[in-house]
């Protein structure tokens, strides 16, 4: 994106951005579960694999902000954005429009711009299954 690493930032986890003329920042913004799939390996294990819609939501500041963003939503049709997403366990599903934001500070404008990005994906958890071979039934008579 032409944008040095070094230049984005986790939204929680601000660094001090006073002397930058631009950034961006990610904030995973929300997560929503479109279904739940378990499965059984034979008596041992249980595997709960489970499809999710996470949004990030990118914050671009400073020159060119809107043409950040642009440069970034066009980019994830590429195929080594795919590539990489796969091998992260992850699929683009969607962005939203980008949204122009400029700000006044200190007696001029600032160039702001947002977007969200929507991905699939897929975690999988397992755990093992304990089986009872026997049970033990203690009867009171009251």
């Amino acid at each position: 994106m032409t944008l040095p690493e070094s230049l984005v930032f986790d939204a929680n986890d601000m660094q001090d951005v006073s002397k930058l003329n631009k950034f961006i920042t990610v904030l995973n913004a929300y997560q929503s579960d479109i279904g739940t799939e378990i499965k059984f390996k034979g008596a041992e294990e249980e595997i709960a694999s489970t499809l999710r819609e996470v949004t990030i939501s990118i914050n671009a500041y400073g020159k060119n902000a809107y043409d950040m963003l642009c440069k970034l939503t066009e980019s994830m049709r590429l195929t080594v954005v795919w590539q990489r997403l796969r091998r992260l366990g992850m699929g683009y599903l969607k962005c939203s429009q980008i949204r122009s934001l400029p700000t006044t500070i200190a007696g001029g404008k600032e160039q702001r711009a947002q977007v969200d990005l929507t991905f699939s994906i897929n975690p999988i958890v397992k755990a093992p299954v304990n089986r009872g071979d026997t049970v033990k039934f203690n009867i009171e008579r009251g």
